[in-house]
């Protein structure tokens, strides 16, 4: 497939992001879908801004039949297994940071999630870097909300973590193009600002750093083709205007997410 056919491809699957989408939600308050955290196989960068520091996540909706979050919309981890969270000294020390309290929330309907913490929880720690990983089959629950009309049983809870989150994690293991595109692109997302323009230094070393991890991550040539198509797209339609290069790369990655999902959903119809 040529990069520009894989993008036709992607932009004529946009309306799919309608499916979920908060609009088509009534106006009473019920509880939103529990989703399913992409696992990496690449650590991922957390960045520090006034005061907190978080970092993007890809996730997929385990349950169509609910509404999709709103930005914002809070969720806790199901189970015993949780993200992995390491920061990294100036020495090269490295240091478990898991127990910290991460808040975690929705940031593009059911595409990506945020994941964060204060930074003065790590600032006795000195200087360092810090990075995390999403173990297999982790799935977060939103947090229960006053007066629900429709809350999350234990029985839809147990559903969605169990044979629902299996089928999901097959189908998109399944589909490593995809996925693993999805990934290199969020590398590049979170070196980036998360407001606002990154200046040419900070768009150049996200760039850079994307080249790089592409040649060490050892994915294939189509994912890393699909990824690169992105790229070139939205470097090229963020060099001037408004659209941010962050912004262009949350837009197509949550449109290769899409997908996915839509697979899952399919495959859930046939009872397989």
């Amino acid at each position: 497939m040529t990069h520009s056919h894989f993008l036709s491809r992607l932009k004529k699957s946009s309306m799919l992001a309608l499916i979920a989408s908060p609009l088509f939600a009534g106006a009473v308050a019920a509880a939103p879908q529990i989703m399913a955290v992409a696992s990496t196989d690449l650590d991922v960068p957390v960045t520090c801004e006034g005061g907190t520091c978080s970092v993007e996540l890809s996730s997929i909706c385990l349950q169509e039949h609910r509404a999709s979050p709103i930005i914002g919309t809070a969720y806790y981890v199901h189970g015993d297994t949780g993200f992995k969270l390491t920061g990294k000294t100036e020495q090269g020390q490295e240091i478990s940071l898991s127990h910290l309290d991460l808040k975690i929330e929705a940031a593009r309907g059911h595409n990506a999630i945020k994941v964060g913490f204060r930074e003065v929880d790590i600032r006795k720690y000195g200087e360092m870097s810090v990075q995390i990983s999403v173990p297999e089959n982790l799935s977060i629950v939103p947090m229960p909300i006053a007066n629900d009309v429709n809350p999350q049983t234990d029985d839809d809870i147990a559903a969605a973590t169990g044979p629902m989150r299996q089928l999901a994690s097959s189908m998109i293991d399944q589909d490593t193009r995809k996925r693993d595109a999805a990934e290199l692109i969020n590398q590049t997302i979170n070196r980036l600002p998360w407001r606002g323009r990154a200046t040419d230094a900070e768009r150049q070393d996200a760039l850079d750093a994307y080249g790089e991890i592409t040649r060490t991550s050892g994915f294939s040539s189509g994912a890393r083709s699909n990824a690169d198509a992105v790229m070139n797209e939205c470097e090229s339609r963020t060099a001037a205007g408004s659209l941010t290069l962050r912004q262009c790369l949350g837009s197509w990655h949550d449109r290769l997410v899409g997908k996915l999902n839509t697979k899952y959903w399919q495959q859930l119809k046939t009872g397989s």
